[in-house]
């Protein structure tokens, strides 16, 4: 999932007519409820406040890879200085800086015309970009509970769909390599969220991720530099992969190592738990 937040960052960076931090959501609290199923089955709950300014995910369910099963109890808590992650399980936690953190520095750095020249590029590369990655942006494609939602999609199928001009999803469809994941909004409720939602779990320390601080400061540094001049900025890391006609994703030797060992630490992860 850190991989489609890194590459929704140039797509999702302007909202209507403002920036997306700028922007206010169509709730100030919300508790939206989701149904998830496939690979992993059961449910999240996302709590909501000060407008998406703080934001706490809570994730329990089951996968199932290759017949082995494995409980996942997660807490994902967010402001706009940090994500804190943590997992119930392993009972370990990590915090990071907020991408979208690094972001608002770069784009406070720039003088009024540079920023102004953001909006610009943001408005127009959106589009363009998620099709340089396979996929397609398509705004009020889908009515989700009441709320018109825009439809993006990076890899081949997989689509996530967000409150129009927002980050916010009502629903997940993902399928890589084979495997399958959905996660639907059932319910959204716009009452006040209670303070304790947002109470970090005792007896669990959050480590600081100096890898993905590193990792979302270089990206956030990009996307901004692609935005405010995207033609000196098509050859960087934060550009789309070079495609294939048909606008198919055409994955180089080193990305499909990569992503083979990724999934074989997954599966050695996976199989070391089932021993346990």
């Amino acid at each position: 999932m850190l991989v489609v937040v890194f590459l929704l960052l140039p797509v999702k960076v302007f909202a209507g007519n403002e920036l997306l931090w700028e922007k206010q959501l169509p709730f100030k609290d919300a508790t939206i409820h989701y149904v998830i199923k496939g690979m992993e089955e059961g449910k999240e709950t996302l709590y909501v406040r000060e407008n998406g300014k703080e934001r706490a995910t809570y994730r329990e369910t089951v996968s199932n890879m290759m017949g082995m099963k494995m409980t996942n109890s997660t807490i994902t808590i967010k402001n706009p200085d940090y994500i804190y992650s943590y997992d119930l399980q392993k009972q370990e936690g990590f915090k990071a800086v907020n991408p979208q953190k690094y972001m608002i520095e770069e784009y406070n750095k720039l003088s009024r015309a540079e920023q102004e020249r953001v909006r610009e590029g943001a408005k127009k590369m959106g589009a363009a970009y998620t099709e340089g990655m396979g996929g397609a942006m398509q705004p009020n494609a889908l009515e989700i509970l009441g709320y018109s939602c825009d439809k993006v999609e990076i890899m081949d199928g997989s689509a996530t769909y967000l409150i129009h001009d927002t980050d916010v999803t009502l629903k997940t469809e993902m399928n890589i390599m084979g495997m399958n994941l959905t996660m639907v909004a059932e319910s959204v409720d716009k009452a006040k969220v209670d303070d304790t939602f947002f109470q970090h779990p005792q007896g669990i320390t959050a480590e600081v991720n100096s890898q993905s601080d590193e990792i979302a400061k270089n990206m956030a540094t990009q996307a901004i530099a692609m935005l405010k001049d995207p033609e000196s900025t098509k050859n960087t890391q934060v550009m789309a992969p070079k495609t294939v006609p048909g606008g198919k994703k055409q994955m180089s030797r080193e990305e499909k190592e990569e992503m083979m060992q990724q999934m074989e630490q997954m599966m050695k992860g996976l199989q070391e738990k089932a021993a346990q």
